[in-house]
């Protein structure tokens, strides 16, 4: 079995918890999603790639154990976890990254524990007289997980759902992944209770390749010249609370004009998260100019 390489060098002073969280960050932030967008078969599937995905199904399952991790140690994690827990979150870690722990079943188990919470919310575990007037509760729902449904079965090869979701995938344009990537993400947008325009929406989302964009407006255009009219903002309106984010990659999609556009509910640079979705961005390979404008032209290959 491989280990991922020592963080220690030649003349290295040794500060245990320095080390811990530069071996933690090495593995979450690097490590693992090296591994994940090489396809590295010490996974069977790959369901994540990005870095916080891996830090949250880590954390989730080692210092959360029984649900999720925030309830337990404040955030940022890597400042806030006692040596203890942080010993755990490398081992596991290395466990996911040499095939000992899969990685399937605790994205799995890290769901569960967040749509729990979501539900509890959601019948009014916290109080509602507590809010404020203007809060609305669909905005922060945006970053967390879509519930359990049927779309977390995996479809069987000769469903609708997934004759369906694999024509889709063997449409999109090829690039650094695999047909098969969106395979999941599109058959739980086929199976949810979304209505058929946001199905529509997340759909073509699933289309636009890492390191690429979109706008509002490309999308817009496309489905007005293919299927019906429509406008840059009812295609926004359509992702303002994407439940499958961010494996469907609303964060993609920018205004016509090159700016930053929507971002869970909130718009352009100053918009409460505007530094998520810069940063995810940033993480694919997609670069902005001194004026806040991005580089290179929007993808425009969208396939029915």
């Amino acid at each position: 079995m491989r280990r991922p390489l020592s963080m220690g060098g030649e003349g290295h002073i040794p500060n245990k918890m320095e080390d811990l969280r530069a071996r933690w960050t090495h593995l979450y932030k690097e490590y693992l999603p090296s591994l994940a967008k090489a396809r590295d078969p010490v996974q069977d599937k790959w369901p994540v790639y990005l870095d916080h995905c891996f830090a949250r199904i880590i954390l989730d399952n080692a210092v959360g154990v029984d649900k999720q991790w925030t309830e337990r140690v404040k955030q940022p994690a890597v400042k806030n976890m006692s040596e203890a827990q942080m010993s755990a979150a490398i081992n596991l870690a290395e466990r996911l990254a040499t095939g000992e722990a899969d990685l399937n079943t605790l994205n799995d188990r890290s769901l569960q524990f967040r749509s729990r919470k979501k539900r509890k919310m959601a019948d009014g575990e916290s109080s509602p007289a507590k809010r404020k007037k203007n809060d609305s509760p669909t905005i922060s729902s945006y970053f967390l997980p879509s519930p359990p449904s049927p779309a977390n079965v995996s479809p069987t090869a000769g469903s609708e759902c997934a004759v369906v979701a694999r024509n889709t995938a063997h449409d999109a344009p090829k690039s650094d992944r695999s047909d098969e990537d969106m395979l999941d993400q599109l058959c739980k947008i086929a199976d949810s209770n979304l209505t058929p325009f946001r199905k529509e929406m997340l759909t073509l989302l699933c289309q636009i390749p890492p390191g690429h964009y979109s706008t509002y407006q490309a999308m817009s255009d496309y489905i007005t010249r293919t299927s019906h009219k429509t406008c840059a903002r009812a295609v926004g309106n359509a992702m303002r609370n994407n439940p499958f984010a961010p494996q469907v990659p609303c964060h993609r999609v920018l205004a016509a004009d090159g700016s930053l556009g929507g971002f869970g509910g909130h718009w352009g640079e100053n918009g409460k998260f505007a530094n998520k979705k810069h940063s995810l961005l940033h993480e694919e390979g997609v670069r902005f100019d001194s004026k806040g404008k991005v580089k290179g032209p929007p993808f425009r290959d969208f396939h029915g």
